[in-house]
């Protein structure tokens, strides 16, 4: 068993466990295809992809504590596009370790053709 699996509900964050990454043969980054889908449904909703805004993480808000208790500062991100948030989404598993850039690639085209399906098959509005 995960010798750092605790039955509490959701874990602490940023404890000082274990880093590694997973041993899993690499595929389609799930993250990166979660991620496409929102940014394509957005694009289609909205008509653009030139959406500036601003995102402020649960980990970094000004509000949440640090593995020896402290603060963390409120960090914002600024993002100019709906593609480029949707880009950096992707790429964070790359740094993490989890995914290779084609998991990402993949994960980006997959997440799109999902939207695509969707808003043209189930979910047709009649306006917006």
């Amino acid at each position: 068993g995960d010798v750092n699996f605790t039955p509490l509900g959701a874990p602490a964050s940023n404890l000082l466990g274990p880093n590694f990454t997973p041993p899993f043969p690499a595929y389609a980054s799930g993250h990166a295809t979660f991620g496409a889908a929102l940014f394509q449904i957005l694009r289609n909703v909205f008509g653009t992809d030139q959406i500036e805004f601003t995102f402020v993480s649960d980990e970094f808000n000004g509000t949440t504590k640090d593995n020896k208790g402290n603060v963390r500062p409120r960090m914002s991100r600024t993002f100019t596009s709906l593609s480029q948030a949707e880009d950096e989404n992707g790429q964070s598993r790359i740094y993490l370790g989890i995914h290779w850039a084609f998991d990402k690639t993949e994960g980006l085209s997959q997440g799109r053709k999902v939207a695509d399906y969707v808003l043209g098959n189930a979910f047709v509005p009649s306006s917006y």
